[in-house]
């Protein structure tokens, strides 16, 4: 590691920034339980208003986030070498892992389901349900996931790469990145401490959408396997097995842990993709893929700034604005993430395997899966927009397939598992390293502090679910935090170019 580190340096605890990050992360979780209606109120009206000022902002910021990667990727600055020596994982294990991370279970559900949102509806005035919303509809999915929310992921993760491996900042907090920006600035120290908080708080946000979707889903994959019922204490067993393995997967770090982990969810993903590709209907998956991807390429500008204002049907706040705020709420999580496995590449290798591999990867998954799921419906063989359930409704659909009924929905809860818990495990790894004041020298927070964050990240999905609450505050708080790490990132970029000029690069 060339980072300026003793080998027997040991991870040392920013207890007073993880003490009070777990209090306010607490604090909120119990209002969300205890005042359900007032507490969903407040942050509904907060959210409503920050809406109505930033979602332009967002469009724009996001759309010349991709631009801004594209550039250093193609330009000298992409030569620049991150640490030295060859690349610590292979490109399958450094792919997989970024895949994993990123998409978490939010994907690998959507993928079967998102087309069905614009197919009921659709942007542009489009008619509900008709021939023009079925084509559009895979083709605002593949717009969604794809090279946008991917160079959100990069953006964060060029200017930590370069301060970590280049600058050599022997730290991977976004704060002492941005610290060693500001130079002697009066107030260095307060805002590195808020923006700790900032990056550790809209992960937990994040991760809450998430575990939104994921846990019910695969309570209804072990339902649809062993005829069961969901119920609080399948759902509890349910989190507490996941709990353990992303501990467990923390605990053995994460060349033994996520690494493997991340390995075999992408094998499994993989098979469950061809799987549907070939037994499905073929030749309609791969027209509509094709189709879509080149509908997408042909409308980017215009997607990218939709905003309906003579409709105002609300449809870029309700789908765009809400993909692009959770993409930013990830962002401190991959960008810390992405830097830790991208020792001994490019900065032109890390961006364009986020930004155009990781989209390929996203196309395949929506383009496979939501034409199955579209084909369907057209054919009347399963209408997934009439599923009462949409967790429920995904593993029903699978039954159209062969081996649909047991086997497809045992591989499918495997994978959801599988990326659930990578995601986790990165996100556990990212929020001990921002409440870290040193890390060890291998560049890793202290495991304790590690297993204290995976009991957070259990815990708060498990509190809203013992009181039977909604995870709508956590997705409305989620877009609210996403504000402020825009500011954060354009405030990176302008120290990462300065730099850039400094250093010749």
């Amino acid at each position: 590691m060339e980072n300026n580190l003793n080998k027997k340096q040991k991870a040392i605890t920013d207890v007073p920034v993880a003490a009070a990050c777990i209090i306010i992360v607490a604090v909120f979780v119990a209002l969300v339980c205890i005042f359900q209606e007032a507490t969903l109120d407040i942050v509904g009206n907060i959210f409503n208003a920050v809406i109505a000022v930033a979602a332009e902002p967002i469009l724009w910021f996001v759309l010349l986030s991709l631009a801004v990667c594209l550039y250093i990727a193609l330009s000298k600055h992409g030569n620049v070498k991150l640490g030295e020596g060859e690349p610590q994982y292979s490109m399958f294990s450094y792919l997989g892992m970024m895949l994993c991370a990123s998409l978490a279970a939010t994907a690998a559900f959507y993928s079967f389901i998102e087309w069905s949102y614009y197919y009921e509806s659709p942007a542009f005035g489009i008619e509900p349900y008709s021939e023009e919303a079925a084509e559009w509809s895979i083709t605002y999915a593949f717009f969604h996931w794809g090279f946008s929310c991917e160079s959100i992921f990069a953006l964060a993760a060029i200017p930590m790469a370069y301060g970590y491996y280049v600058r050599k900042i022997d730290s991977l907090r976004i704060s002492k990145i941005c610290g060693a920006m500001m130079g002697n600035f009066k107030y260095r120290g307060p805002l590195e401490k808020v923006i700790d908080a900032l990056t550790i708080i809209s992960i937990v946000g994040g991760l809450g959408v998430s575990l939104g979707l994921g846990l019910p889903l695969v309570t209804a994959g072990i339902c649809k396997i062993f005829g069961l019922q969901a119920s609080f204490l399948l759902n509890l067993v349910v989190l507490l097995i996941m709990a353990a393995i992303f501990t467990i997967s923390s605990i053995v770090g994460i060349d033994r842990g996520m690494k493997k982990l991340s390995d075999w969810t992408l094998y499994s993903a993989i098979f469950l993709i061809a799987f549907v590709f070939i037994l499905g209907p073929t030749e309609f998956i791969w027209s509509e893929l094709t189709y879509s991807f080149g509908k997408m390429i042909q409308h980017f500008p215009e997607m990218s700034l939709y905003t309906d204002p003579v409709r105002a049907s609300g449809f870029a706040d309700i789908n765009t604005i809400f993909v692009f705020a959770l993409a930013l709420t990830y962002a401190g999580m991959m960008g810390i993430f992405i830097t830790k496995i991208s020792k001994g590449r490019t900065l032109r290798e890390m961006i364009l395997t986020e930004v155009v591999g990781l989209t390929m990867g996203v196309m395949i998954l929506f383009g496979v899966n939501g034409a199955f799921g579209l084909h369907s419906e057209l054919t009347g063989a399963f209408e997934l927009t009439k599923a009462a359930d949409e967790q429920a409704g995904v593993m029903d659909l699978l039954g159209v397939l062969p081996l649909g009924e047991l086997f497809l929905p045992i591989v499918y809860t495997l994978v959801i598992i599988g990326m659930l818990t990578t995601s986790l495990d990165s996100a556990s790894f990212t929020l001990a390293t921002s409440s870290s004041k040193q890390l060890d020298a291998n560049g890793n927070p202290s495991t304790k502090l590690r297993i204290v964050w995976c009991a957070m990240l259990t815990l708060i999905p498990l509190s809203i679910i013992f009181v039977g609450g909604e995870f709508t505050t956590i997705r409305y708080l989620c877009i609210i935090l996403s504000i402020p790490f825009v500011l954060i990132l354009v405030g990176m970029y302008i120290g990462l170019f300065k730099w850039f000029k400094e250093d010749g690069n």
